[in-house]
């Protein structure tokens, strides 16, 4: 599995912020985290991103530290539209250069990247704490009955209760099957 490069990671990240925006997302940091993570496995690709669980679930400091770079190097830049909430990300006129320059490394992710915008749309970070853990527990565990999925889910994140897991693993159960029949995608 060969390695994206960074100008092709970049326009990835810009086309999700834009598809995410487009559905309404926040756009903060955890819904490309998420998205990202989701988006890595369900295309079997190496975006150079590893995830762990972490405090709102899968998270990957490697594309933190990108997201980061991204904002010094004037790609992305952080908007506050209301007081009391995290930062939204959206594209500055440059990552639109630097989108237009590398979108034809990313149009195999275009369908999958659509599905995810959709999908996350304007739902909280609580809700994608629970989708993305739960998928990453399905990640982690196919073959598992979702009893014992939402067990686990519930191990990594004891506040999501059983049955607040067990909607959770429905929806990702649901979503994968969508984005194979959606895509192509091997979900």
């Amino acid at each position: 599995m060969e390695r994206f490069s960074y100008s092709s990671r970049c326009a990835l990240v810009v086309d999700l912020v834009k598809r995410l925006r487009a559905h309404g997302s926040w756009c903060g940091e955890t819904h490309i985290q998420k998205a990202l993570f989701i988006l890595q496995d369900m295309s079997r690709s190496n975006f150079g991103y590893k995830f762990i669980i972490y405090k709102h679930g899968p998270f990957s400091f490697e594309l933190s530290n990108e997201l980061t770079a991204m904002r010094a190097l004037g790609i992305l830049e952080l908007n506050f539209p209301r007081d009391g909430y995290g930062p939204s990300i959206r594209l500055t006129p440059f990552g639109e250069r630097v989108y237009e320059a590398n979108k034809e490394n990313i149009d195999r992710y275009v369908p999958l990247m659509e599905f995810l915008a959709e999908w996350f749309g304007d739902n909280d970070v609580r809700y994608l704490e629970k989708v993305a853990t739960a998928y990453y527990v399905t990640a982690k565990n196919p073959r598992d009955p979702a009893s014992e999925r939402a067990k686990k889910l519930n191990s990594l994140k004891p506040h999501v209760d059983i049955h607040a897991a067990e909607d959770a693993l429905l929806v990702v159960d649901a979503k994968r099957k969508e984005a194979k029949q959606r895509s192509g995608a091997a979900a």
